[in-house]
């Protein structure tokens, strides 16, 4: 009885020793840290502030530089499967923090506006000169000075011409003896090229009596800018009597950026707003592209023909111009996606598995706040739009700036060679 009571103890103890032991072993081992689980801890390979990425720091703390914390490099940032593939990848929780903002790159066509001021000149188109073509002696000047307008025909001088007095005397001459006809057209062709009018040639032959006084007229409708003659004064064939200048149609005169000139190509693309009459719209009837570039301005001028029947329109009016257009189809990305350093242009893309992948562009036109690109993205991709500059510098810092460079991610294509001119909206 006694022999089975110490057995049955025995079995109790034994196994209650054994229990504690498995006990104690599975502890360990679901306690042992594993390397190859989730929870392992990341080892730091250095620290660094993103706003100054080239300098390191080997223990966690505040920047010196800025009033941010140090950002952790961990090895497996760095380890042969990170650096086997593009771009870099940062932490959720700080790209949440950052407030990190992403667009897709969409085709379509770059709306381009530009907005430049213009000034209203004379038409030199319509310009005349006055003159009286023969010597002699102003009798009468009509009350006009610079500036008027005035009708054709408007009469401007009135004056004595020997010349014409001694022709006229001539002619009348010739036909009361009965001259022959060739006589008499050489006399009426010489009182031409001395500078009579047809009208007053006509009066003669219908009068028969020679004119001592002849009257200088307006030979189309304008603005008189030169006249400065006074009665009594001799004139000479050779003086000008006056300038006169039309102003229907009217001149436009605009300077564009060579860089933009090439965007010229129809007159539905100009709009042009007079700020003297905000309420009115005026039709454009021609424009042309001067054939030179100002040396120093480096622009291009532009010249339109305003219709201006009623002469509202007057020489010396400021004006504004505005040139819209559009360009093919194409890729668009918001502007301030692009990271411009000057010798390249590159944008950070987000890929399908989270990373951040710095890629080449080539840029054709930027406009209202996008960017239209010849090449280095396709449609439906993803940019970041916000936060690039710690996205760019923790790039720059892994690597992955110059693994995309010795990718030369941007391909050359025949768009790339020759930017396609602008298709232009209509107003």
């Amino acid at each position: 009885m006694a022999s089975t009571t110490v057995k049955n103890i025995t079995l109790i103890v034994g196994s209650l020793f054994i229990g504690g032991v498995i006990t104690t072993g599975i502890h360990a081992y679901i306690g042992q840290p594993s390397q190859n689980t989730a929870t392992a801890e990341r080892k730091a390979l250095f620290w660094y502030d993103p706003m100054y990425p080239n300098t390191k720091f080997d223990k966690p703390g505040k920047s010196p530089f800025m009033d941010m914390d140090l950002v952790p490099k961990y090895v497996d940032e760095d380890d042969d499967n990170a650096q086997s593939k593009d771009g870099i990848r940062i932490d959720p929780i700080l790209t949440q923090n950052l407030g990190l903002r992403s667009e897709k790159v969409v085709y379509g066509k770059l709306n381009y506006a530009l907005t430049v001021p213009a000034s209203l000149n004379f038409n030199e188109y319509q310009y005349a000169i006055v003159q009286a073509r023969s010597d002699g002696f102003i009798e009468k000047v009509y009350p006009l000075t610079i500036g008027d307008k005035v009708k054709k025909g408007t009469p401007l001088i009135e004056l004595t011409i020997p010349q014409w007095v001694e022709a006229q005397s001539e002619y009348l001459l010739l036909a009361e003896t009965g001259a022959s006809a060739v006589q008499i057209k050489g006399i009426l062709e010489r009182l031409r090229l001395a500078g009579m009018s047809d009208e007053e040639i006509a009066q003669l032959r219908k009068t028969k009596k020679a004119q001592t006084h002849f009257v200088i007229k307006a030979p189309m409708d304008g603005v008189i800018t030169a006249f400065d003659l006074r009665s009594g004064m001799n004139i000479s064939k050779d003086k000008v009597v006056a300038k006169i200048q039309g102003v229907s149609p009217i001149w436009l005169n605009a300077a564009i950026p060579e860089s933009s000139s090439y965007l010229l190509n129809n007159a539905t693309q100009f709009k042009i707003h007079i700020p003297a009459y905000p309420d009115k719209s005026f039709k454009i009837l021609k424009w042309d592209v001067l054939p030179s570039v100002d040396p120093i301005t480096r622009t291009q001028q532009v010249r339109l023909a305003l219709d201006n029947p009623n002469e509202l329109l007057k020489p010396g009016m400021n004006a504004v111009m505005t040139v819209n257009s559009q360009s093919d189809t194409m890729p668009l990305i918001p502007s301030q996606a692009v990271i411009d350093s000057g010798d390249e242009q590159r944008v950070i893309t987000l890929s399908a598995e989270g990373r951040f992948v710095p890629k080449l562009i080539k840029v054709f036109h930027e406009s209202q706040q996008q960017t239209a690109l010849l090449s280095g993205l396709e449609e439906g991709e993803t940019v970041v739009v916000s936060g690039l500059f710690l996205i760019d510098s923790e790039a720059n810092i892994s690597g992955a700036l110059a693994r995309m460079r010795q990718k030369d991610t941007v391909v050359d294509s025949p768009a790339d060679k020759q930017p396609q001119p602008l298709q232009h909206s209509s107003h």
